[in-house]
């Protein structure tokens, strides 16, 4: 264990556990309160963090700075509440590497927005999570940091791209957590591993200093263990209240095939629920994505290509052959698409599950399976609407309070994910 983090050793193994499982709230209030520090907290995730090395979370651990910065004494609704940022958002003097070898050596001198929001209400970041290179992907495998490994169901992927974030929730890393999500990036591994993550809707969630991928899909969101530590997260980042628990009266939308003991919990909750049918776009919204991501990279790819990893290059490749009318044709054809269902979609929420397919192997070929994984998450991406996972439950809708009271309520019925 290193110097810095020897100051505490006297906190016991059975606290550390303690620490490390409290929700946000709990930590916020006890550290407003003075009942805890905010050193005793960091210092316990910290040591956990050590003990689960082998889960590559993490690509940089910010030991020294989440101690000197827990000292001194953070007030705020995120009180020593520690947060781990993926690591597409810059963060001043700790290392961002957006997840590839291109910016390996990466020490930004200015932190991203919303980490800087998240940090102003007292959030301590302990470290960077590791992720899909450059974020796009669906299984968090890094040529260059490591395989992320899922802490619930170790021979299954911790999906992505924010796999780092999800991995580090689950096994009690970290209290919260910020990912990016294009088109699932924080649904689908909050689905993989058993946690929850909300993408709001486009444009609520201040993306500066956040590296970009697809800017007409990017968005940022926050990733916990419960509903209600997002709900507080998105309620710091965008200044919106946390929306009441309710699903009386909406009229919900079952979008795909959900487990019959869910659909009566809809019901007991009081909803309408409605059989719908999402007709596909005439043209594959990703040939956007796609063209998007090229123009993005067009100053490192292909000019620094050998520098991305295998998965990587092939992605890039194949974007920057997209023909530019294919690239016209599916923006037109996005854009009737969106105003068709927004139109026509009479229902107050769609819900689903997260994942296409079961949980993929620790070993799947990405190429292979990114379509399948996403075939659910990256709807709510092309309408731009806010989406939360809760497991491999995914609520979704017009309504980013709509959405999250909804799934408040859910959490209340069903109790939290464990």
């Amino acid at each position: 264990m290193t110097d810095a983090y020897n100051a505490a050793t006297i906190v016991s193994v059975a606290r550390e556990s303690e620490l490390c499982t409290m929700s946000a709230a709990e930590i916020a209030a006890q550290v407003n309160a003075r009942r805890l520090s905010a050193e005793e907290v960091v210092l316990a995730h910290l040591k956990a963090i050590e003990r689960a090395a082998d889960l590559h979370a993490f690509i940089t651990v910010a030991g020294s700075q989440a101690l000197e910065r827990a000292r001194t004494r953070p007030r705020g609704l995120l009180a020593g509440v520690p947060l781990v940022p993926k690591d597409m958002f810059d963060t001043a003097w700790i290392r961002t590497t957006r997840g590839s070898a291109v910016f390996e050596d990466r020490v930004p001198r200015r932190t991203a927005a919303a980490v800087s929001k998240l940090e102003a209400s007292g959030a301590v970041v302990i470290g960077k999570a590791n992720q899909h290179e450059f974020a796009w992907g669906v299984t968090s495998q890094n040529p260059r940091w490591g395989d992320v490994k899922n802490p619930r169901w170790p021979t299954r992927t911790p999906g992505g791209s924010s796999g780092g974030n999800a991995a580090a929730l689950a096994a009690g890393l970290c209290t919260i957590g910020l990912g990016t999500d294009t088109g699932g990036s924080v649904r689908i591994p909050s689905a993989c591993c058993g946690t929850v993550g909300f993408k709001p809707s486009k444009g609520k969630i201040d993306l500066r200093r956040c590296f970009p991928l697809a800017p007409s899909f990017d968005t940022a969101g926050p990733m916990a263990r419960s509903v209600a530590d997002c709900a507080l997260v998105y309620s710091v980042l965008t200044g919106e209240p946390i929306p009441p628990a309710r699903v009386r009266g909406l009229r919900v939308g079952v979008w795909h095939d959900l487990p019959t003991n869910d659909l009566e919990r809809w019901e007991e909750l009081g909803a309408q629920l409605i059989k719908v049918v999402l007709p596909e776009p005439e043209v594959d919204p990703s040939l956007v994505f796609q063209v998007e991501a090229a123009l993005t990279h067009r100053r490192l790819f292909p000019k620094q290509r050998a520098r991305y990893g295998p998965d990587a290059q092939g992605k890039w490749d194949a974007a920057w052959r997209v023909p530019a009318m294919a690239y016209d044709a599916a923006r037109r054809s996005l854009r009737r698409w969106r105003a068709s269902l927004q139109a026509e979609l009479n229902v107050d929420l769609l819900v689903g599950p997260t994942l296409g397919m079961e949980i993929p192997p620790a070993d799947a070929y990405e190429p292979d399976i990114r379509d399948d994984v996403g075939r659910y998450t990256r709807v709510f991406s092309w309408l731009t609407w806010p989406a939360i996972a809760i497991g491999n439950l995914q609520i979704g809708g017009p309504s980013d309070a709509r959405v999250l009271g909804a799934a408040l309520a859910w959490e209340e019925a069903a109790g939290a994910i464990t």
